[in-house]
């Protein structure tokens, strides 16, 4: 009589766990964020331009895109309408601010959020944003709000795309650069690529 083997409850988890993996690297949908100082008074970074370029599978589209404060006792002060651009495309391209402030009035949500139309593959939405404190004094430089905070919490980018997929990214710690550009989700683990550098996740304190 034959006995059928089957495989233990343990090499079925990790067999599924490289099955996840491969779809994760897998991705159809994926996008290439930029974070550069805006240059608009103040200290470094106090304005933040930023810059989404779609980098997805052929025919997906990138449909919205949300950021968090990070650390909660800052705002999203303004979002700058003047700064914001699509490069590429055929002109039918739009950004709606669906969440955010459009006045420079020292308060603002601890998010914004755009949705997209026709954004896609190869094209890049650039725009720029503004933190304040909630309590109203604004010289504070991004980068020690939405990351290297301390105890709170990290900014989360979120990212929607036309074939249903979408991804949450948390930013980790990171070296303070004149210019990021963060591969969301980049093969294997997530890579964040600096000027002439490549910088590491680090073990936050």
């Amino acid at each position: 009589m034959l006995h059928r083997r089957f495989p233990s409850p343990t090499a079925f988890a990790l067999a599924s766990a490289v099955i996840a993996l491969s779809a994760a690297a897998a991705h159809a949908g994926t996008v290439s964020f930029s974070l550069t100082n805006g240059s608009d008074g103040g200290m470094p970074f106090n304005t933040a331009a930023f810059s989404l370029t779609n980098t997805s599978a052929d025919g997906v589209r990138l449909t919205a895109f949300s950021l968090t404060i990070g650390d909660t006792q800052f705002n999203f002060d303004e979002i700058y309408q003047s700064a914001e651009q699509f490069i590429g495309g055929d002109g039918s391209q739009t950004a709606l601010l669906t969440t955010g402030d459009r006045n420079q009035d020292n308060g603002g949500p601890d998010l914004f959020a755009y949705s997209f139309t026709n954004f896609g593959v190869g094209m890049s939405f650039r725009g720029q944003w503004d933190v304040d404190n909630d309590n109203g004094t604004w010289d504070y430089d991004s980068r020690t709000i939405l990351f290297n905070n301390g105890p709170a919490a990290n900014a989360v980018a979120s990212f929607s795309f036309s074939d249903g997929s979408t991804i949450d990214y948390t930013f980790p710690d990171l070296p303070i650069l004149d210019t990021y550009t963060l591969v969301i989700p980049s093969p294997g683990t997530l890579a964040l690529l600096g000027v002439g550098a490549v910088a590491t996740r680090r073990r936050r304190a």
